[in-house]
This record gives C-alpha cells, structure tokens and sequence, in this order.
C-alpha cells in the first residue's frame, strides 16, 4: 500500500522514522530543485538550496500539522530559504540553464536556423522570468512550472488568494511588455 505524503509526514514527526523520511525526499527532490533553480537561477545553489530545504524539513517535522497538502509545507520552506537566499545577496541571478542539455528541444527535423531560433527564445523568457520581482517570479513558478492552484501558491505565500491571483497577473503583464519587441 502507497502511503501518502501526509502519512510518511507523520511518521516522521511522530517517529522520526528516516525510511519515511527518504522516501519523502525521493518523491520531492526533483521537484523541490527545480523550484529553486527556477527561483534562483544558479544550478550550485539550487543543489545546496534543495538540501538545505530537506534539512530543514527534518529539523522542522514536530512542527508539522496535516492541515495542508504536505507539499504546501515544503514548498514554504523552499521558498523562505529562497527569499533569505535573495535578502543576504540583494538581488536576482539571472536564470542559466540547469544542465547542457536543457534548452536542446530542437527536434532533430528541425533547421540548424529553426533551432537557433528556439534556443534564443528560451534564453528570452528565462532572462524575463528572472527579472521579476521574487513576489511575482514565486506565483509564476509555482503556478506555472509546478501547477499549483492559487490556493495552495497562497498558503506558501502567505498571502489572500486574490493577492497570488494579482501577483500572478502582474507577472504576465511584465512579461509580455519585456517580451513584446521579439513577438510578431
């Protein structure tokens, strides 16, 4: 039987058993990584990030209440150390690919010109993404990239929904305007 990530929660905090715990981080892991790259733009930091976020969760279990989605609780967590990430360095890096490979979705019929094209379409919009605000750049990422209602993207926030909603349509405002001179 497949327990759910509340459960393995649970279990962890009541227990502090480590096989819930790994089986969490397995599940998550990819995911917690690629919100913080997403929201940091630096591969080495997201790696540290993304273990600081499940040191974090371990230290953090008897403070977990199931009220929530489990990931609504590591998605806040991920995001806190993000926006503490950001106020020690003042800034925003500028989003680069995770790995060589990540910006190759040329397809292999597709012209040498065509595939140019795509990889400076993408550089684009990373560069625009990564020029948002970290209020604007976190609901575009969790909404976006990790599919997350207002809700939820809310209860990570921290903030009404109709705020994550404004956020949200601020985000794609700014994102158009940037992008508006490469658009036909």
């Amino acid at each position: 039987m497949i327990q759910t990530d509340e459960e393995l929660m649970l279990m962890v905090k009541e227990n502090k058993d480590e096989l819930a715990f790994e089986r969490l981080v397995q599940r998550h892991r990819k995911s917690i990584l690629n919100f913080v790259y997403r929201f940091t733009g630096d591969q080495e930091i997201s790696e540290d990030l993304s273990q600081d976020v499940f040191l974090r969760l371990w230290s953090s279990a008897d403070t977990y209440l199931p009220i929530a989605k489990f990931t609504t609780f590591l998605f806040t967590i991920a995001k806190n150390l993000c926006l503490n990430m950001i106020a020690k360095t003042k800034s925003l890096p500028e989003i680069q690919p995770l790995d060589g490979t990540s910006d190759n979705i040329a397809d292999l019929n597709d012209s040498p010109e065509t595939a140019l094209i795509d990889k400076e379409t993408i550089s684009m919009v990373k560069g625009a993404i990564g020029k948002l605000s970290p209020e604007h750049r976190l609901v575009f990422v969790l909404t976006e990239y990790h599919g997350l209602s207002y809700q939820e993207v809310a209860e990570i926030a921290q903030c009404p929904v109709g705020t994550v909603a404004s956020r949200k349509n601020a985000a794609v405002k700014l994102l158009k305007q940037r992008l508006s001179p490469f658009i036909a």
